[in-house]
């Protein structure tokens, strides 16, 4: 009787961000000279939001057969928000794409933030031609993804915005910083920065207002309580933050009642 066999997994390695993460990452001496050859010399790197990052795998040392992930890694790196010590788990899907999984240092995976991604209508999944049998059993397929939802929020509930939007009643503890929830702050990019601009409706004034990374979460501070001040806004009044991509901004008006 034969005995059931597992598929083959795709070919993966593992990466624990150390000093000089963000500048390039060597891919470990075993996997480069296994599949390094068979890859192409830009590849693609997709998280599970769907999101893709383009870097360049250079052939670095020609007596290990080492490869490593240089030009657009360190935008990658940015966009992501990488911090030393975090855990990074590479999947093989093709000769150009690898799916990436990020494990913060708490232990557990984290979603992706990212602004300036691209984003393809179809999978690029495919056959990759690898040595002799060590080729992974990854087939030819295509799957479609969600486009953009282009619709006016001006006509949709708040409960239906985007995860670019949110509101937040004011109250005393406000006076220095506003928390923005993590479904907004993940879905706009703000992880990996330091500073973000605020704009204020209908008159746009704009204030540059930093972010305070916390384990769980992220802070606009230093620069807040002069916006605040500057704009008027006032404790017990409800305002709408919007995260505009196309100007990097988020304007703050006031909801009327």
């Amino acid at each position: 009787m034969s005995r059931n066999r597992k598929p083959k997994q795709r070919p993966s390695f593992f990466k624990i961000l150390l000093l000089d993460f963000d500048r390039l990452l060597p891919l470990p001496p075993d996997f480069s000279q296994r599949y390094g050859p068979a890859l192409r010399e830009s590849v693609k790197l997709r998280t599970s939001s769907g999101k893709i990052w383009v870097v360049r795998l250079e052939h670095k040392d020609h007596e290990e057969e080492r490869y490593c992930f240089t030009r657009g890694w360190s935008e990658f790196a940015a966009d992501v928000g990488l911090e030393m010590g975090e855990f990074l788990v590479f999947r093989l899907v093709g000769e150009s794409m690898f799916d990436v999984s990020v494990y913060g240092i708490h232990g557990c995976e984290r979603e992706i933030p990212g602004p300036g991604f691209q984003v393809e209508d179809s999978d690029p999944d495919e056959q990759v031609e690898l040595r002799e049998d060590e080729a992974p059993n990854v087939s030819k397929k295509k799957r479609s993804r969600a486009r953009n939802n282009r619709t006016s929020e001006s006509h949709r509930s708040p409960e239906e915005k985007s995860p670019l939007y949110l509101e937040i009643l004011l109250k005393p503890h406000h006076k220095s910083k506003v928390s923005p929830h993590k479904r907004f702050w993940m879905a706009a990019g703000l992880s990996g920065r330091r500073t973000v601009g605020v704009e204020y409706l209908p008159d746009h004034r704009y204030h540059v207002v930093k972010l305070n990374r916390r384990p769980y979460g992220i802070d606009m501070s230093s620069g807040w309580s002069e916006f605040l001040k500057a704009n008027g806004l006032v404790f017990g009044k409800t305002y709408s933050f919007e995260f505009k991509p196309s100007r990097n901004v988020i304007q703050v008006q006031e909801l009327k009642t």
